[in-house]
């Protein structure tokens, strides 16, 4: 996953020479406590600041050398802790012998070496301060993008051109909702767009081909989707789900008019391919977890 980097355009400690800095590459942090059992995976956005924004919180004292960009991307690590339940440490047995590390360091490369795999299965996971969407229509020879997030803190948004709708990747922290437009020099375009936690968004499509949006309404019973028919001929709409909840639907959408369907979801999962017979080249996918502010499931 790559990581965050600051938007362009801003002069401060996260920049140098003019160039953005970001984050280090992602690597896994184990938090160890009585408020961390049971195995619970965090997918709150953090970095080694975090470990001071939790001492900050829990002793008063500020620390001035956090940037402002830092503050909004990244987290304090209290997401990773429920303090309303202290687990009960596990009994362990004594430890024998420590042997002399002189006589037990032997190391010997496996002569049949294989790639490390992802553990299998899914593991219990906190509640995120995020909810993203992404919703996108050609308007006036322009990709309109529209990044919009539900959540308590700030969602970081990286948008990826793959037809030179820009000369590189562009960065979006939003709080609330933010517009983008980008160019379609090509006359077709393709952008995905990263969010926090697996969400994605896959945008294909011709500046003179369906102009069709898909946006998203995070309700109490998952998720609706709402089809918009922006261009000037009706459109039969098809969606699938393959991974989470496999379903699909097909439905009719007049010229100027949309059409709202409820989605499944998976224990909170949801992946949505949006395709037309009418333009074989607009596409339209969407993933990610509707967060309801309790525990739930890795994907």
């Amino acid at each position: 996953v790559p990581p965050p980097v600051p938007p362009a355009g801003l002069e401060d400690d996260d920049h140098f020479t003019g160039q953005p800095l970001g984050f280090g590459p992602r690597v896994p942090t184990t938090v160890v406590s009585p408020w961390t059992v049971g195995g619970f995976v965090d997918s709150t956005v953090y970095d080694h600041t975090s470990v001071l924004r939790l001492l900050e919180r829990w002793t008063g004292v500020v620390e001035p050398n956090i940037s402002r960009w830092r503050r909004e991307v990244a987290g304090d690590l209290t997401g990773a802790f429920d303090f309303r339940h202290a687990g009960r440490p596990p009994r362990l047995s004594r430890p024998g012998p420590v042997p002399s590390p002189i006589a037990r360091w032997h190391p010997q490369a496996p002569e049949q070496q294989a790639m490390p795999a992802t553990e299998p299965g899914t593991r219990p996971a906190r509640a995120l301060p995020y909810q993203p969407s992404v919703s996108a229509l050609v308007q006036d020879g322009l990709l309109a993008l529209t990044l919009r997030n539900e959540g308590r803190a700030s969602a970081h948004f990286a948008i990826y051109p793959y037809a030179g709708e820009l000369i590189e990747p562009a960065h979006h922290d939003v709080s609330g909702e933010h517009s983008v437009r980008l160019p379609i020099p090509t006359g077709s375009y393709r952008v995905s767009v990263q969010g926090p936690n697996r969400a994605w968004w896959e945008l294909r499509g011709k500046l003179s081909g369906a102009n069709l949006d898909v946006r998203t309404r995070f309700v109490r019973s998952g998720l609706e989707l709402t089809v918009v028919n922006a261009g000037t001929k009706p459109m039969t709409v098809r969606l699938a789900s393959k991974r989470y909840a496999p379903t699909t639907r097909v439905v009719q959408v007049a010229a100027g008019r949309s059409a709202v369907l409820a989605w499944p979801t998976e224990r909170g999962w949801y992946d949505v391919e949006v395709t037309t017979d009418a333009d074989p080249a607009f596409h339209r996918g969407l993933t990610g977890r509707v967060e309801n502010g309790r525990p739930g499931v890795t994907g």
